[in-house]
């Protein structure tokens, strides 16, 4: 026990130093902080930027923030909640369980980078350079004053900055590159959210297929015929085509809208749509002179007429409840 002991703290060190050669988000100009200490914030706005990085040491089970944004990885569960603190009260959480490429995105032993993205009315929370997810504002942004990590985070430093574009392509960017080109199949690195590139567009004549599986328990997915890339400012969306489904009375739906003048305009719903969990499926999105024409397998589900000009389109970003398998474009 006396040997084990006087081991540890180097086994410790050689693990830590070993995680950060491969890791390829730090920051040079952040600043250590004292965990369990609240780091003070100058006055945060929209376009204020927090990044964070540490270490997740292998015993590790949380790693709790208790300010407007509770941002807590269970570690030992796989899943990650959201909450704020009111008055002394919890409110409603929110959670989900991600899943990178590279696996579960919070792993002991691994560090990692944590950047929060203040807009006008909710955080954009990215992680290693990607982005993860969204939590509306429930206390005043002006309110917020500070920034704590807690024990189960290591050589924890923080950055607080501006940004006018989010994710920043300084953090660090997936380091996967999607292309779709005339009749190339894409088969390789799709993993959820993909955002792929049209460097021919998506005019008029263009079909774009997507092949994939709906997941078990299924509660929406989305595919946006959009401009760039970026979360903030928000893209153009000439075409927003989001399955959902809904459990109980509540019956599936399929809507469509398109994002132009900074908000999304009048939905389009179309309902009792055959879209089966846990099947394999065939989407083809046409765009014709007046319309995009969407097919599910071989039926013919919804049209969608022009909104905006289809050639503005160059990017499709598919996020959700599925898994991609294939995608293809024609013109």
């Amino acid at each position: 026990m006396t040997t084990m002991s006087r081991e540890w703290p180097s086994v410790v060190v050689a693990r830590r130093n070993e995680a950060l050669k491969h890791f390829t988000f730090d920051d040079p100009e952040s600043v250590p902080v004292r965990t369990g200490t609240l780091y003070a914030l100058e006055d945060l706005k929209p376009s204020s930027t927090i990044i964070v990085t540490g270490y997740i040491p292998i015993d590790a089970t949380r790693n709790p923030q208790n300010v407007a944004l509770h941002f807590n990885p269970r570690l030992d569960r796989g899943y990650v909640v959201r909450n704020s603190k009111l008055k002394g009260c919890w409110q409603e959480e929110e959670t989900c369980s991600p899943l990178a490429s590279r696996g579960y995105i919070f792993r002991r032993g691994r560090f990692f980078q944590l950047t929060i993205f203040c807009t006008q009315n909710e955080f954009q929370v990215a992680i290693d350079g990607e982005h993860f997810c969204a939590f509306a504002y429930r206390l005043p942004l002006e309110d917020v004053a500070g920034f704590e990590l807690n024990d189960h985070v290591e050589q924890a430093k923080v950055r607080q900055d501006s940004a006018d574009v989010y994710p920043e392509p300084r953090a660090g960017q997936p380091d996967r590159a999607l292309r779709l080109v005339d009749g190339a199949a894409l088969n390789s690195n799709l993993e959820l959210p993909a955002l792929v590139d049209l460097p021919n567009g998506l005019g008029i004549g263009a079909r774009l297929t997507i092949k994939g599986r709906l997941k078990l328990l299924p509660h929406s997915f989305y595919v946006n015929l959009q401009r760039g890339k970026t979360i903030y400012p928000h893209p153009e969306i000439a075409l927003h085509l989001n399955p959902r489904y809904h459990y109980g009375n509540a019956p599936s739906c399929l809507v469509m809208n398109c994002w132009s003048d900074g908000s999304w305009q009048k939905e389009e719903r179309h309902h009792g749509q055959s879209w089966t969990p846990g099947r394999e499926f065939l989407l083809t999105v046409r765009c014709e002179h007046e319309a995009y024409v969407i097919w599910l397998n071989d039926r013919m589900i919804a049209e969608f007429r022009h909104r905006l000009q289809p050639s503005l389109v160059d990017t499709v970003h598919v996020a959700g409840d599925l898994v991609l398998y294939e995608m293809l474009v024609s013109y």
